[in-house]
Parts: structure tokens; sequence; C-alpha cells
């Protein structure tokens, strides 16, 4: 069911789509005993929090490109800002030292959809090289954005 502000999610589609990103085989393969873990996935951190400010900047500037999907796409920004964050520190980097990602000049919804998508799917593969520690912040990571990709159908 669509209404003028987009698709209604329901419970269980969230759901699913969050349990999906969990149940991934390689994320499931790290659970179990005697798998190879790195103890630390700090470079890895760091590209994912590169990859949440691109994910940011792509959900501006299709908020720029359409003001009326600023309500849609602000929280996700917000959201994946505060990834950024969490997975510098994380990883390591010092506050106000990331780098800058380039502007988009246009972007869409399918085009945000697609970019946090990859974002949830790299979540997977870097969890199974997390610490035990890095892995709660990988995992939380990769569930918001396999939600917001369903929210953004």
């Amino acid at each position: 069911m669509a209404g003028a502000a987009g698709p209604v999610l329901d419970r269980r589609r969230v759901l699913a789509s969050v349990a999906a990103v969990v149940a991934l085989p390689p994320v499931l393969a790290a659970c179990s005993p005697g798998t190879d873990r790195r103890a630390d996935a700090s470079e890895a951190l760091l590209a994912m929090a590169d990859a949440a400010r691109r994910d940011a900047a792509l959900a501006a500037a299709a908020v720029t490109s359409d003001p009326a999907l600023a309500g849609r796409l602000e929280p996700l920004r917000a959201a994946r800002l505060e990834h950024a964050a969490a997975l510098d520190q994380a990883g390591g980097r010092p506050p106000g030292s990331a780098p800058v990602p380039a502007t988009p000049p246009s972007a869409d919804v399918a085009a945000v959809r697609d970019s946090v998508d990859g974002s949830a799917r790299t979540a997977g593969e870097v969890v199974i090289e997390a610490s035990a520690l890095q892995a709660g912040l990988v995992a939380e990571v990769a569930a918001c954005c396999a939600a917001y990709v369903v929210a953004l159908q």
C-alpha cells in the first residue's frame, strides 16, 4: 500500500530483511568454533566509515534534487553520519580527520537505496573479520542499512 510519502512498511517485511542480513552465511561461519578471526578489522571499519559518509552525501544530494524526499531520507542521512563517527572511533581514526566525500551532483531514491544496500552487504562481510568488540557495531550498521533498503523500496 503506497501513500503520499511512499510505501508503507509492515513490521514483518522489515524484520524479514534484517533477518536476511543477519543470516548471511559468512556471518554464521564467523560464529562457529575454530573460526580464524582477525583480532582487529580497523582498516575495514574505516572503509565502512567512508562509505557511510558517501551514503549520507548521496541522500543529501537526493533531497537537494527533490526536497519532497527529505522526510524519507533525512533520518537515513543522520543515521549514516552517526555510523561514520562510530566506525571512525572503532577504527582508531581521530575525530575530524576523515576524508570528505565528493558531493554527487544529483541522486534519486534508487541510487541511495543501492548504495545503502552495498553498505549492508559490506558490513556482512566485515563482521567475520572483526573482533568481538567490533562485531556488535558492524552488525548494528548492517541491520540499520538493511532496514533502510526495505524502507526505500
